[in-house]
């Protein structure tokens, strides 16, 4: 059975969805680019964050307990990106996709040097502190 440093806790399984979520805002946003000279094109946008504070406002609704570490369900099994029309507007706009590809980029990077950290740490662990 395969390792992934990145299944272990919540946290980790986060950044992962996060890092998946961002790989595929780029996709979907690159496609929007590409067919924006398509007739009817109706653009698509990737639903992920809203997912994700739903989860968080069900967590942190009152009398709701979070379950033992032990007990926790799986965060991938209960959100996932998801890519959907966006209601928003019936046409590409590429100056906003443009800007939403810079933009997820550097969100990109910074979710890329979070979990270079997180890598940092547990290989000083298993260095007992060394690098």
């Amino acid at each position: 059975m395969p390792i992934d440093p990145l299944s272990g806790t919540p946290g980790t399984q986060l950044l992962k969805l996060a890092l998946d979520a961002a790989s595929l805002r780029h996709q979907v946003t690159s496609a929007n680019i590409a067919n924006s000279g398509t007739l009817n094109y109706q653009p698509l946008r990737v639903n992920f964050e809203q997912q994700l504070r739903r989860e968080m406002s069900l967590a942190a609704a009152p009398g709701m307990r979070m379950p033992a570490h032990g007990q926790r369900a799986d965060l991938a099994t209960r959100i996932a990106p998801r890519i959907e029309a966006d209601p928003t507007t019936s046409s590409v706009a590429i100056d906003r996709e443009m800007a939403n590809l810079s933009r997820n980029a550097i969100h990109y990077q910074a979710l890329l040097k979070v979990l270079n950290s997180k890598l940092e740490l547990t290989g000083m662990a298993i260095n007992d502190g060394r690098r």
